[in-house]
């Protein structure tokens, strides 16, 4: 189990009181456990503005257990589908048993590399599951798609460079 703290924005005290349900929370951790090191920074927010709301675990760059890979312009990112599933199954948890409008929040990791903000998400149909990772990430709030091939998707130029840098 690894230690996961909650940042807020955005989210009232009822709802501060399901996302920190012990038996979902526990279910996080332990589920996070086999692919970061250290404590997880989850925030949680929600934007009145939009309707919108996220679960995003920040990912510092010592605290990925699994080397993502980085091959000739492909970049190996199904290998974060077990934190977005872990991230999905909490939210559906949260959703299941408390209040299911909590199943429309997006879920993320975010990679902060000094200037650099590289932000991963699920596909598939709304809401996503966790196991399928986009191929399409946020580079400092520019979409990036990458190609899908077998073994990552393809990026090129400074999209590249800037993914890789955020990953590894």
């Amino acid at each position: 189990m690894v230690p996961v703290e909650i940042q807020w924005d955005g989210i009232g005290a009822l709802h501060k009181g399901f996302f920190s349900d012990q038996e979902a929370m526990t279910r996080l951790a332990v589920a996070l456990a086999p692919w970061l090191s250290e404590t997880v920074q989850l925030q949680i927010r929600y934007n009145e503005d939009d309707h919108i709301g996220h679960l995003l675990i920040q990912v510092a760059p010592e605290q990925l257990r699994v080397p993502i890979e980085a091959v000739e312009g492909r970049i190996g990112l199904a290998v974060l589908a077990p934190l977005t599933t872990a991230l999905a199954e909490f939210r559906d948890d949260i959703a299941g048993r408390f209040d299911f409008r909590v199943a429309s929040f997006h879920i993320g990791l975010d990679f902060f590399r000094g200037p650099v903000h590289c932000r991963v998400t699920a596909a598939g149909d709304h809401p996503p599951d966790g196991k399928l990772v986009s191929p399409c990430v946020l580079i400092n709030s520019d979409e990036r798609c990458g190609t899908p091939e077998p073994g990552g998707a393809r990026f090129d130029g400074e999209a590249l460079s800037r993914l890789e840098t955020c990953l590894q």
